[in-house]
């Protein structure tokens, strides 16, 4: 599956990056400093919508929203059978297929982990698309990170849960690094401390099963440093301030389509 990637912002750059490993990767933007910061990636490029959409078997649309109505109508009568692959937020199949007909569409909400190949995507697909454009759609996507087949209807939830999560973990790991530093560690060190530790205890928890606060208990000794610690989290509402930040950040998802 020959893909043409229109835009090469941060996304639309990580997804290159990733899928030229697997098949042959061509990119499109308006803005001419992407169009060299893309070769000089060694990624092909095209100053052409019409070149790239006729040499590609799937079409990933990655350019801001502002960006999505002028585009879909120069789409208009290019795709023909072609897949159109859509991760702009908040823009529904609904939406795109009002602009170019009952188009085989599927929309994927990524996180920024594609950067590194371990991206979280959800994705759905239109009805127009066959089991097998839908099987080879998740062989390829596969190389840039885990893939979640949800309903539509659940993609703003996702995006709270995955597409803000990095944000949310980046948070908590500058937290307990900034508690290493107050300890008397250097940043630098505490950061690194941190990571291993999440890390290991992300490994763990995939590798030996169960859940997280089976865990906690197996740590937290009767009387001893970690339930200590556990207690202040849960004086301060810990868990209901986390939940409570995914509901926002999903109701704002929910506001923006």
């Amino acid at each position: 599956m020959r893909i043409g990637i229109v835009g090469y912002g941060n996304m639309g750059s990580a997804f290159a990056s990733a899928l030229k490993e697997k098949t042959q990767v061509v990119v499109y933007d308006v803005d001419p400093a992407k169009i060299d910061r893309a070769r000089q990636d060694h990624v092909a490029t095209t100053e052409s919508l019409e070149f790239l959409v006729w040499n590609s078997d799937a079409v990933l649309v990655a350019v801001k929203p502002k960006d999505v109505p002028s585009l879909l109508e120069d789409l208009k009568g290019l795709l023909e059978e072609r897949l159109l692959v859509s991760i702009v937020a908040g823009l529904s199949i609904e939406k795109i297929q009002r602009t170019l007909g009952e188009k085989k569409v599927i929309r994927v909400m990524p996180n920024v982990n594609v950067l590194v190949r371990r991206g979280v995507m959800a994705f759905w697909a239109s009805p127009q698309v066959s089991s097998e454009e839908k099987k080879a759609f998740v062989e390829l996507f596969s190389s840039c990170g885990k893939l979640y087949e949800i309903k539509e209807d659940m993609m703003d939830s996702f995006t709270a849960l995955a597409g803000s999560g990095p944000a949310f973990v980046f948070k908590f790991l500058h937290a307990m690094a900034l508690s290493g530093v107050m300890e008397g560690f250097p940043y630098s060190t505490a950061l690194s401390i941190v990571l291993d530790t999440v890390v290991g205890s992300c490994e763990l928890l995939k590798e030996m099963g169960g859940v997280p606060e089976e865990w906690v208990l197996r740590v937290a000794s009767p009387g001893g440093t970690t339930v200590e610690g556990i207690k202040v989290l849960e004086e301060r509402g810990f868990v209901g301030t986390v939940m409570e930040c995914v509901r926002q950040t999903s109701q704002k998802a929910k506001r923006l389509t």
